[in-house]
């Protein structure tokens, strides 16, 4: 199809949208997605680039298609991950839809119940949600769902990427499946995401049950020049660089930036330092943070500042402006210290360079702690900026990282057997599980294991067979579904408001710390806790004089793939230098690549230390952890130093006569004596395997079988000992 049989099949109302809008032509993309939704089936996977038109080219011939009959019955489904996304993607189809009267409708916790109760009397046309809310209408408003969905035509998953490895998605596989129930034929499905790693994955959960089905439409486009630039600093105090910081101040205090970092302890104290070089150049305060903590109406704000196009604002966020939120046209992205993956970077980069002919530009800042006289040599090696440069290499080589599934997602299926329950007021057993194993939403759970679980929920009052063979929810069944907090899949710590007066600014989780007098950076104001109560879960605070005793979170370790660890042991292998290194981070990269050959650290991994061997793993955590656990299992004592997990393992030597060969020896027949990793997770606590949402009534047998594919790398791990140089 070219370009203007494309046009010509669109809806009147759409053309004029298009002539409204002054596109001088369709692209590629669009034309490709027009063809496939008016003259197809199948359903589909667009990925491509940020701002490049994923949305417009799956919304303007979704809409033609149901303009003709646009009412009686929601048509399109459009599933966001974010409320704010979702708020963002509403204002933009309102604009597209009002020429053609078709609805639009938003339902999510800051929907008014009025707008939501319009929905249920005179549904139609778009509906935007979020899988929470899905889970709500689906327990909720059982008796209006087939009104509401009986005509569904399309569901559209925004953001597929962010779905594909979080319980979310297994979830929202399962609402998708349960929705398909109610109208006369399946809903075609549309993903759109512009950071997938396989595309084979991707179409499997979109179609768990004929992937081959999806047509994907990844069309090569142009994209926008990327310039970088990398300052690297030593500080002697561990604290943000105060050279950093004036660099940082002076490139972004008259531009539109977004500045991540990897934790929200960083948003604060950098929002709190930059404003306050603001206030002594007698400017207003020109940065904004943005993290989950932060009340609602103050990351709003700051979105709302950043589409001022007077004004330069920066916004100090973590991740949670990496999708594809309207925040106006950016001048650049700043990044403070490494990405964790390299999707993630794909993203923070996709950010800027949206506008025609804009080319991408970040700015990454990498720190170290200067080296003490009695160092040893390990912790002399700056890995945080040699993990930045080997993202960057990855994504100028086209890789992204492929999504992990889970495959025992036990605790998903729990709440899904108590939400379907209720959906359907009992359920015989074969016919719930037939729903979930014939439905291929949990495809590598057997039977055996339902048998198991629906075993233990009996035998716990979640839930309860009737003499006629159904089963109901059990009353403790009941009190777990009935709960708000039901609705999410996702773990969220404890928070507590803080209050100031009579605004919220925030959350915090509660610590043994917390104290009045105690500080705390949030909103990027500093303030002083004034009274704690514990059965409210509020603090009340003042505005703080001076920094004390101020309290951060701490954060965990996120996974890393084998790849990045591997482009690390490359580049301090190789001779290539980056052009955008600065020079002291080019000088750290030579001085690290001396001592990596001095060592000999290109042919062995290991090092002979005093009483101790040295392991230079170069690969992912998971192969990481699995090693670790195999080596306390054959009963060595191992530590990561100075936390250069997965970077740098010690582990202690029992002997002199034990050496590291014979190590390996011993490794690999312990290795040998099971076929899975189970043993391995023997010795860790039943309460330290529980770490998702609903594990708590999830039978400890089957914990740990999920525990041993999640955790660890089995396979992995026998071929990373096989591969050790002795």
């Amino acid at each position: 199809m070219d370009m203007q049989a494309a046009f010509d099949s669109l809806t009147p109302f759409v053309q004029e949208f298009i002539y409204r809008q002054s596109w001088q032509e369709l692209r590629p993309l669009q034309v490709e997605a027009i063809d496939a939704i008016l003259h197809k089936q199948n359903d589909i996977l667009i990925t491509t680039g940020t701002a490049s038109g994923k949305t417009e080219a799956a919304f303007l011939p979704v809409l033609s298609l149901i303009s003709h009959n646009p009412v009686g019955s929601v048509k399109v489904l459009y599933v966001g991950p974010l409320k704010a996304l979702i708020n963002d993607q509403f204002r933009r189809l309102e604009q597209l839809c009002e020429h053609g009267a078709i609805p639009v409708h938003r339902w999510h916790g800051d929907v008014a119940a009025n707008q939501k109760s319009d929905l249920i009397e005179h549904p139609g046309g778009v509906l935007q949600i979020t899988p929470e809310s899905i889970e709500s209408l689906l327990i909720n408003k059982t008796k209006s769902l087939r009104r509401l969905f009986s005509g569904l035509e399309f569901i559209i998953i925004d953001e597929v990427h962010a779905f594909l490895e979080a319980d979310r998605g297994i979830q929202l596989q399962s609402q998708l499946e349960r929705l398909s129930m109610y109208g006369k034929e399946r809903p075609r499905r549309i993903g759109l995401s512009a950071t997938i790693g396989d595309c084979e994955i991707a179409k499997r959960w979109l179609n768990p049950k004929d992937p081959a089905n999806v047509h994907l439409i990844n069309p090569v486009v142009d994209i926008p020049p990327t310039r970088l630039s990398h300052l690297h600093y030593i500080t002697s105090n561990g604290n943000i660089p105060d050279e950093m910081l004036g660099d940082l101040y002076f490139l972004t205090r008259n531009r539109k930036s977004l500045i991540f970092c990897n934790s929200r302890r960083y948003v604060e104290q950098i929002t709190a330092q930059l404003n306050r070089r603001c206030h002594h150049d007698r400017f207003d305060e020109r940065y904004l943070p943005h993290h989950g903590s932060i009340s609602k109406e103050i990351r709003e704000d700051a979105e709302e500042k950043m589409r001022e196009e007077d004004r330069p604002h920066s916004v100090v966020c973590t991740n949670t402006l990496e999708l594809g939120i309207d925040i106006g046209q950016l001048e650049l992205a700043v990044q403070i210290d490494s990405t964790h993956s390299v999707m993630s970077f794909v993203q923070r980069l996709g950010r800027t360079g949206r506008k025609h002919g804009a080319p991408r530009i970040m700015q990454i800042y990498s720190s170290e702690l200067a080296p003490e006289q009695n160092d040893p040599f390990y912790e002399r090696i700056p890995f945080s900026m040699l993990k930045a440069i080997a993202v960057v290499s990855l994504f100028v080589e086209g890789w992204i990282e492929p999504p992990e599934q889970k495959p025992l997602p036990y605790h998903i299926l729990f709440h899904q057997i108590l939400s379907r329950l209720i959906e359907t007021n009992g359920s015989a057993p074969r016919d719930l599980v037939d729903m979930f194993y014939k439905g291929a939403v949990f495809p590598s759970i057997p039977l055996e294991d339902y048998a198991t679980i629906f075993k233990h929920l009996a035998e716990m009052d979640y839930i309860e067979q009737l003499d006629t063979g159904e089963i109901i929810l059990g009353l403790e069944g009941e009190k777990i579904a009935r709960s708000r907090d039901f609705y999410a899949v996702f773990q969220t710590p404890p928070e507590w408001e803080v209050i100031f007066g009579e605004k919220n600014i925030g959350r915090i989780s509660p610590s043994s710390d917390l104290a009045p007098g105690i500080c705390l950076l949030l909103g990027g104001q500093l303030w002083e806790v004034v009274e704690i109560y514990p059965e409210q879960k509020q603090v009340t605070v003042k505005r703080a004089v001076d920094a004390h005793d101020v309290l951060f979170e701490g954060t965990g370790v996120p996974e890393m793939h084998p790849r990045i660890a591997q482009k690390v042991f490359d580049l301090l292998s190789g001779s290539i230098e980056p052009g955008y290194l600065s020079a002291m981070g080019l000088s750290r990269l030579r001085e690290s690549r001396k001592s990596f050959s001095e060592l000999g650290m290109a042919t062995q991994n290991v090092i002979e230390g005093e009483r101790c061997w040295i392991l230079f793993p170069w690969t992912g955590t998971k192969i990481v952890r699995t090693f670790d656990l195999l080596v306390k299992y054959a009963g060595f004592q191992s530590e990561f130093p100075n936390m250069l997990f997965p970077w740098v393992m010690v582990i202690n030597r029992p002997d002199e006569s034990t050496s590291w060969r014979s190590l390996l020896t011993n490794l690999q027949e312990k290795a040998a004596e099971f076929e899975d990793g189970v043993n391995l997770i023997a010795e860790i606590s039943d309460e330290l395997l529980r770490t998702h949402k609903f594990d708590q009534y999830i039978p400890e047998e089957l914990i740990r079988k999920r525990a041993a594919v999640e955790w660890i790398d089995w396979e992995g791990v026998k071929k990373f000992i096989n591969e050790l140089h002795p």
